[in-house]
C-alpha cells in the first residue's frame, strides 16, 4: 500500500502547477491551499529555496497520503487465463464442454479473485479484489484449438498494491486445465501465475484454488497478505492421513509398499512388505485403499487398467498418455500373439538358432496361414498396426547389432559395455586379491574367492599380480554377495538359474577392458562343496569358448538384475520418491528450492504408482522377466539394507567409493579418473559440474550465510521429513548429510537433480537399444553352464549352440521382454529435457535466476557439443571405432522415439 500512495503522491506533485479538477475534488480547502501556495512559493522564490522543498513536499505527501485513504482512485485491470484443451476429445467430453459451456452462459461459470500481497489495516486481512467472471467460455466453445486464452476483468484501487495470489472457482460440471493466467494494469507491469493444474469443479472440491503469482519468497520473506493462504495451501496438500484417496485429490503422504502382493489370489502372490524394520525401504506415496481379506497388513491392489492413485496434477498429460497407450497397443500385439503361437505349436516355444532372434528384426514372427488366419480373425485391433501381408510382427533392431551384428561375442565388446553400456555404474576398481566376500562364512563358506594368480597370471601382460594392483589395472564387476544369499531360493524356481558371479578386467594400454576370469559361485551344498566355486578363464577351444560365453550370459543376467532392481528401480525412482513428496508437503510453491526442483519431479510419482501396479508387483513384468523372479524385490530390499546412502549418490563420491576416481583439486572436476576412456562417467562429469554450477548460482541468490539455510523453516523441514518419514528405516544412519550451509544446499540439490536427470538417463534409455537383442545381455537364464559329469554335458557337446539359446529366455519371455523395454526406453513428444523449462521466461519472477537458468541451458549445449567430439575422436576406443557405438546416453537433447540418446528433466518413465 505504502508503494502505491508513494506512487499517488508524486504524480500529484509532479501535476501540482496545473492539478486536474478531478484530482482538485478531492481535496479539502486546507489542503487546497497548502497545495497551491506551495505552488506559487516555488515559483516566486525559484531554485534558491529549494532547502526548503523537502519539508513542503513531505507535508504534500503526508496529507495527500490521507486524502488517498479517504478515497482511492479506482482503475480496471485485466487478466488472460490460457486453459488447455485435450487434443483428442471423445464424443462424451465434447458433450460434457458443450453442456459446460451453456452452463456458463446461464451463470455457472468460473469465478476469480486477486488477492494483494498486503493486508487491509482495519481488518489486517489480505485485500481481495471483487470477483470477477471468466468471460468467453460460452463464444468459444467450437473453435478447434488446444490452447484457449480467456479473460477476466477486475476493479480494483490504488490502496490495493501488488497482486500476489488469484483464487479460482470453478463452477462447471468438469475439470478443467489452467495453465497460465497473466494479469495487466499494475504499476508493477504484467504479474505471471503458472499455474499448470487441474482446477476440479465445486461438486467435487468446493473451495476455491488458490495460484500464487511467479514471485519466489523465502518463508521469512513472506509479504503479509500471503502468510495465511501459504500455511493452508501447504496443510491442504498434507492431508489427515485418512480415507481412500480419491483420483481428483491432490494430498502427499506416505506408506510403505506393501501393496506387491495379492495374498487374496494365492499363496504364490503372497510378498512382504517393504518398508520398516523387517525389511528396510523407502516410503512410497499413500493411496489409503482398504487391506485385503486375507492380510490386514497388505493394502488391496488396483489391478490395471483401473487407475493408481497419485495426485491429479502428477497424473501423465496428454502427449505422455499417448506414448503409453501406443506402447500398450504395440505390446499387446507383440505379446499374445507368440504366447499363442507358441501354445498352438510348441516346436517354436524355443530358438533353434540366431536366425530366429534375428528374424525378429528382419521379417518378425512368421507364423503359418493357418495359424496367422485364425489368430487375427479373433484380433481384429491387429489391423490398427500397420504389419505385412504375410502377417509379421516385427521390432525395431536394437542399436547393438546394427553396426556389428557379431559385436556382442567379442570379449571386448562384452568389457566394453561395463564402462558405456546399460549399467556402467557397477565396476570397481580391485584393491585386493583374490577378492573377498563380506558374507559370514559359517554359512557361505570361506570369503575368499576361487580366484588364483594363476587363472589371470598368462593375461597381465607381463605384469605380476601385485604390480597390476598397484598400477591400478586390475577392475572388476562383483555380484557374488548380492545373489548368493537368494541363490537356493532362486534356483529352486522352474525354468530359473543363477549364480553369485565374479568377473575380474584387465585395462590395456591402449584404455579398453579385457575379462581375464569369471568365478561362478553357489552356495556350498556341503563343507568344502568343490562345486560351490568354479573359474573360468578366456579359452583356447571350441569347447571351452561356448563355455565361456555361457559364464558371460550369467554374468549379464546378474548384471541385468542388479541394474534393474538396484540401480535403476531403487537408486533413481524409489529412493527419489520420499523427497518429491517432502517437498510437496512443506515447500511453497513460492519457495525459491520448490521453483527449481519442479521440473525434476515430473511424472516420478506416476511412474513409479504404474511399476507397483504391473511391473515390480508380485506376477509382474520384473519378475515373469529376471532370473530372480518372486525374489525380485527382496534383492532391491537387501541393497538398500545394506548399501544405500545419500552421501554416496552423487557421482564424484559414488566414483571414489568403486575406486574409479581419487580426489584431484588440480582437476576440473575435483576428480581424475583412472580409466581415461571411462564414457559414462567423462560425460557424467560435464554434466555433473555444470549442475553444481546452476546450484551455486541459484542458492548463492537466496542464502548469504549459515543462518539463513538454518532458520528456513520450510527447507529444514522437507529435508528432515525427506529422511525421518520418507527413508524412516535409515533414520539414525550417522551418514546423512547436514543441512546447515548454503554449500551443504548445494551438494543436496546437485544430487538429487543428478539422479532424477542424468543417472536415470543413462541407466534407462539404453535398455532397449542395448539389451533387446537378448545374447547380447540376457534378464534370465533358464539353464546352469554344465561341467563333466553333468547329465546336461553331452547335450551341451552334441548341440552346443541350441543349449546356449535352450539356456536363453523363451520366446515368450523374450518377446514380453523386448516389448516392455521398449515402451521404457522411448522418449515421449512432451519430454522435457535438461536445460528445457515449459515456461523459460516466466517459471519465476526472478530475473536473475531467469537468466542464471538460460546459462545453465548454454552449459548444456557446450556439454553436447563436447559429446559429440568425444564420440568422433578415434583414441578414445570405448566409443569410437569399427562397429563400435557411439556413447550419447549422456547428452541432452532427443527427439521422441527410442534415440539412445536425451537426459530429460525427471524420472519420467
Amino acid at each position: 500500500m505504502a508503494a502505491s500512495m508513494d506512487l499517488l503522491s508524486t504524480s500529484l506533485l509532479q501535476k501540482t502547477p496545473l492539478l486536474p479538477s478531478s484530482t482538485a475534488l478531492y481535496l479539502r480547502g486546507e489542503q487546497r491551499k497548502l497545495l497551491f501556495s506551495s505552488a506559487k512559493q516555488r515559483r516566486v522564490h525559484g531554485i534558491k529555496k529549494a532547502s526548503k522543498i523537502p519539508m513542503v513536499a513531505a507535508a504534500i505527501t503526508e496529507r495527500l497520503v490521507r486524502v488517498e485513504m479517504e478515497k482511492p482512485v479506482k482503475f480496471m485491470v485485466r487478466a488472460a487465463v490460457t486453459v488447455r484443451r485435450k487434443r483428442k476429445a471423445g464424443i462424451k467430453e465434447k458433450t460434457a464442454n458443450q453442456l459446460d459451456a451453456y452452463s456458463d452462459k446461464i451463470g455457472r461459470n468460473v469465478i476469480l479473485e486477486l488477492i494483494s500481497t498486503e493486508t487491509d489495516p482495519r481488518t489486517e486481512s489480505p485485500k481481495v479484489s471483487k470477483q470477477a467472471e471468466l468471460k468467453g467460455w460460452f463464444e468459444k466453445k467450437d473453435i478447434e484449438a488446444e490452447k484457449m486464452v480467456y479473460t477476466a476483468e477486475f476493479m480494483v484501487d490504488s490502496s490495493f498494491g501488488e497482486p500476489g495470489a488469484i483464487t479460482v472457482l470453478n463452477r462447471h460440471q468438469r475439470e478443467f486445465f489452467l495453465e497460465t493466467i497473466v494479469v495487466e494494469g499494475f504499476a508493477c507491469g504484467p504479474v505471471h501465475f503458472t499455474c499448470n493444474s487441474w482446477v476440479q469443479p465445486t461438486r467435487i472440491h468446493r473451495t476455491k484454488r488458490v495460484f500464487f503469482s511467479n514471485k519466489p519468497y523465502l518463508l521469512s520473506e513472506t509479504p503479509p497478505g500471503l502468510r495465511e493462504l501459504r500455511e493452508k495451501e501447504l496443510k491442504e496438500l498434507r492431508g489427515d492421513q485418512k480415507g481412500v484417496r480419491k483420483l481428483t485429490d491432490r494430498v502427499y503422504d506416505y506408506a510403505p509398499y506393501n501393496d506387491l502382493g495379492n495374498p487374496d489370489k494365492g499363496i504364490e502372490f503372497v510378498r512382504p512388505t517393504l518398508g520398516g524394520e523387517e525389511v528396510p525401504y523407502p516410503r512410497r506415496l499413500r493411496t489409503g485403499r482398504p487391506p485385503t481379506n486375507t492380510d490386514e497388513e497388505a493394502e488391496s491392489r488396483a489391478e490395471d487398467p483401473l487407475p493408481m492413485y497419485v495426485p491429479r496434477d502428477e497424473q501423465f498429460e496428454e502427449g505422455k498418455q499417448e506414448m503409453l497407450k501406443q506402447g500398450a497397443l504395440k505390446a499387446l500385439l507383440h505379446n499374445l500373439v507368440p504366447s499363442l503361437v507358441a501354445a498352438i505349436s510348441p516346436e517354436i516355444h524355443d530358438f533353434k538358432g540366431f536366425h530366429d532372434i534375428d528374424n525378429l528384426f528382419k521379417e518378425g514372427l512368421r507364423m503359418k496361414q493357418t495359424v496367422q488366419d485364425h489368430l487375427f480373425q479373433k484380433l481384429p485391433f491387429v489391423t490398427k498396426i500397420q504389419e505385412s501381408s504375410e502377417g509379421l510382427l516385427r521390432y525395431d533392431t536394437p542399436h547393438i547389432i546394427t553396426k556389428d551384428k557379431f559385436a556382442w561375442l567379442r570379449d571386448d565388446e562384452f568389457a566394453r559395455q561395463t564402462l558405456a553400456g546399460i549399467n556402467p555404474v557397477t565396476i570397481e576398481r580391485l584393491q585386493v586379491f583374490p577378492p573377498v566376500s563380506k558374507l559370514d562364512p559359517a554359512i557361505y563358506g570361506p570369503p575368499e574367492s576361487a580366484i588364483k594368480e594363476e587363472h589371470i597370471i598368462g593375461h597381465l601382460a607381463g605384469m605380476s599380480v601385485q604390480q597390476a594392483l598397484e598400477e591400478n589395472k586390475l577392475y572388476m564387476i562383483d555380484y557374488h554377495d548380492i545373489y548368493l544369499p537368494f541363490l537356493d531360493q532362486i534356483n529352486a524356481q522352474d525354468g530359473r538359474k543363477a549364480y553369485g558371479t565374479r568377473t575380474i578386467f584387465f585395462l590395456t594400454s591402449h584404455g579398453t577392458l579385457k575379462p581375464i576370469a569369471i568365478e561362478l559361485s553357489l552356495p556350498p551344498a556341503t563343507a568344502n562343496c568343490a562345486r560351490a566355486k568354479r573359474v573360468l578363464t578366456p579359452p583356447t577351444d571350441a569347447t571351452g569358448t561356448w563355455l565361456w560365453q555361457l559364464a558371460k550370459a550369467h554374468v549379464c543376467s546378474n548384471d541385468a538384475g542388479v541394474h534393474q532392481l538396484v540401480n535403476h528401480w531403487l537408486r533413481t525412482h524409489a529412493c527419489m520418491e520420499p523427497f518429491i513428496i517432502a517437498a510437496h508437503r512443506q515447500l511453497s510453491v513460492m519457495h525459491p528450492i520448490f521453483k527449481m526442483l519442479k521440473p525434476h519431479m515430473r511424472y516420478t510419482l506416476e511412474i513409479n504408482a504404474l511399476a507397483r501396479q504391473i511391473l515390480i508387483n508380485g506376477g509382474g513384468v520384473i519378475e515373469s522377466g529376471f532370473t530372480p523372479g518372486r525374489y525380485c524385490m527382496d534383492i532391491s530390499a537387501a541393497f538398500y539394507r545394506d548399501h544405500w546412502r545419500l552421501d554416496q549418490e552423487g557421482l564424484p563420491a559414488d566414483l571414489i567409493r568403486r575406486g574409479m576416481a581419487v580426489e584431484d583439486p588440480s582437476q576440473p572436476h575435483g576428480v581424475k579418473l583412472l580409466i581415461d576412456d571411462y564414457p559414462y562417467a567423462t560425460d557424467g562429469l560435464l554434466l555433473w559440474s555444470a549442475i553444481e554450477k546452476w546450484a551455486r548460482a541459484y542458492v548463492d541468490r537466496y542464502y548469504a550465510s549459515p543462518h539463513a539455510v538454518q532458520a528456513d523453516a520450510e527447507l529444514q523441514a522437507w529435508y528432515s521429513e525427506a529422511v525421518h518419514e520418507g527413508h524412516a528405516d535409515k533414520r539414525d544412519a550417522p551418514w546423512w548429510p547436514r543441512l546447515a550451509t548454503p554449500a551443504d544446499l548445494v551438494s543436496l540439490l546437485t544430487t538429487l537433480i543428478w539422479l532424477a536427470s542424468a543417472q536415470h538417463a543413462a541407466l534407462n534409455f539404453g535398455q532397449y537399444p542395448l539389451g533387446g537383442y537378448i545374447p547380447n545381455r540376457p534378464p534370465l537364464m533358464r539353464r546352469l553352464v554344465p561341467a563333466e559329469g553333468d547329465p546336461e554335458y553331452q547335450h551341451f557337446l552334441a548341440d552346443p549352440q541350441r543349449f546356449f539359446l535352450s539356456a536363453l529366455p523363451s520366446l515368450p519371455q523374450t518377446t514380453t521382454f523386448m516389448t516392455v523395454i521398449d515402451t521404457l526406453s522411448t522418449h515421449s513428444e512432451d519430454e522435457e529435457y535438461l536445460g528445457e523449462r515449459r515456461e523459460p521466461y516466466t517459471w519465476t519472477g526472478d530475473a536473475a535466476m531467469v537468466a542464471g537458468f538460460h546459462e545453465f541451458a548454454a552449459d548444456m549445449r557446450r556439454a553436447e557439443e563436447e559429446i559429440v567430439r568425444r564420440n568422433a575422436d578415434p583414441a578414445r576406443r570405448n566409443r569410437c571405432g569399427a562397429g563400435v557405438l557411439p556413447y550419447e546416453l549422456m547428452a541432452p537433447s532427443s527427439g521422441p522415439g527410442i534415440t539412445c540418446r536425451g537426459v530429460p528433466n525427471s524420472v519420467s518413465v
